[in-house]
């Protein structure tokens, strides 16, 4: 670990810093970006010891000083590197000595708490550029999750939790129940230090969604704005989820409203006690990149809620695939990955197949008592509604 007893590795012969952009300031440039040589700098003032002003700086660029001014990164995020100067300079910052540090030999003290923007005012922001620049960012923390690496078996448990909620979430209703090789996900190199997945754009096999006869009418830039609406859709829940959290306001009637959506997120949410501290999500909402985090506590209220509501009267929603009339049970694709058996009251059933908005597939809402089954679960439909095959999702 560094200390300032340490011999330093140069002085620069005295020369002194001009920063080119301040970025923060309190009696002097505390954020601020310079040119040393070829290098180009971001400077964080971190102490003031025996007359030396210590700074903390790192290489830096363009596209991370926008993100930081904007509200897009944090100052943690900004200072995300492998390798640092500590810069000691004088009251003029003029170098008085610098020392070549890796990560691990900064002091934890001289980072910036994670989630904090440039000003107050930005509210939490994303810790990374794959966050911030991403469609939707899964961020896993825990102390097995480190710059060093992580375990093999827990990178492949969190990679399949992953890839299983944003397929669910950021599915167009068209495309439910498609394999992989009709649509897909492009993301970012997975980053460590915790473990952030970052999904950059859906990925399209146009000319396999062409052979199939009710994909035909869909074009390419139709099914991007599908799963763009559903990214923004999911901002706003999150947000909406977060906010009702932290005032304790998810009652029964939430959680039963909001079944797919609070099921599908207990599948990836900390477990109590877990060795998963907590899940931070990043996406793209209407008014910008929306932030959430779930730590262990709250994700285990949700999922009290959710088991409370599990024994009520819930929502579904999905997709028509098929029908017994025997038995009067519709199949529906859930948005959860679930084949649900729906089962009807006769007079209801029979009703229901006369009307003109019955087909096969259909997007439907159904209320009704939720059995959970390991492969097909089970539902008592109480009332159905069918959406707007045109619609994304409701």
């Amino acid at each position: 670990m560094w200390t300032l007893e340490r011999p330093t590795d140069g002085d620069l012969g005295g020369q002194a810093i001009s920063p080119t952009e301040t970025l923060y300031e309190y009696d002097g440039p505390m954020i601020f970006r310079t040119k040393l040589g070829l290098v180009d700098l971001l400077c964080n003032k971190v102490s003031v010891r025996e007359g030396r002003h210590l700074y903390l700086a790192c290489s830096t660029n363009d596209r991370t000083v926008d993100a930081l001014k904007n509200g897009r990164l944090s100052v943690f995020g900004a200072f995300d590197a492998a390798a640092y100067w500590i810069l000691s300079l004088d009251e003029s910052l003029a170098v008085l000595g610098y020392w070549n540090c890796e990560r691990e030999e900064v002091p934890t003290r001289f980072f910036a708490k994670p989630g904090l923007g440039l000003y107050h005012w930005q509210g939490k922001v994303p810790d990374s550029l794959e966050q911030a620049s991403a469609m939707l960012a899964i961020k896993f923390k825990g102390p097995q999750l480190t710059h060093e690496g992580m375990p093999f078996g827990k990178f492949k448990d969190l990679m399949d939790q992953s890839f299983d909620a944003v397929r669910k979430l950021l599915t167009p209703v068209a495309l439910l129940n498609r394999r992989t090789s009709t649509f897909d996900f492009e993301i970012a190199p997975p980053k460590f230090a915790s473990l952030v997945i970052a999904v950059k754009e859906p990925v399209f096999n146009m000319a396999l969604i062409r052979r199939t006869k009710e994909l035909k009418k869909y074009t390419r830039d139709e099914l991007e704005k599908a799963v763009e609406h559903l990214g923004q859709e999911f901002a706003e829940r999150i947000i909406e989820l977060r906010s009702l959290a932290d005032e304790d306001k998810i009652d029964g009637k939430y959680a039963e409203e909001n079944f797919s959506f609070l099921d599908i997120l207990s599948e990836i949410l900390p477990q109590l006690d877990g060795d998963i501290d907590s899940v931070e999500f990043t996406a793209f909402g209407k008014d910008g990149v929306e932030t959430a985090l779930f730590d262990q506590k709250v994700s285990s209220e949700i999922k009290q809620k959710l088991a409370i509501a599990q024994a009520n009267t819930v929502v579904e929603h999905g997709v028509i695939v098929g029908i017994t009339s025997r038995s009067t049970t519709l199949l529906v694709q859930s948005i959860r990955g679930k084949i649900v058996t729906c089962k009807f009251e006769r007079e209801y059933f029979n009703d229901l197949l006369q009307r003109d908005e019955f087909k096969i597939p259909r997007p439907v809402r159904l209320r009704g008592a939720m059995f959970k089954r390991p492969r097909r679960d089970y539902m008592d439909v109480e009332s159905v509604e069918f959406i707007n095959p045109e619609r994304v999702r409701d």
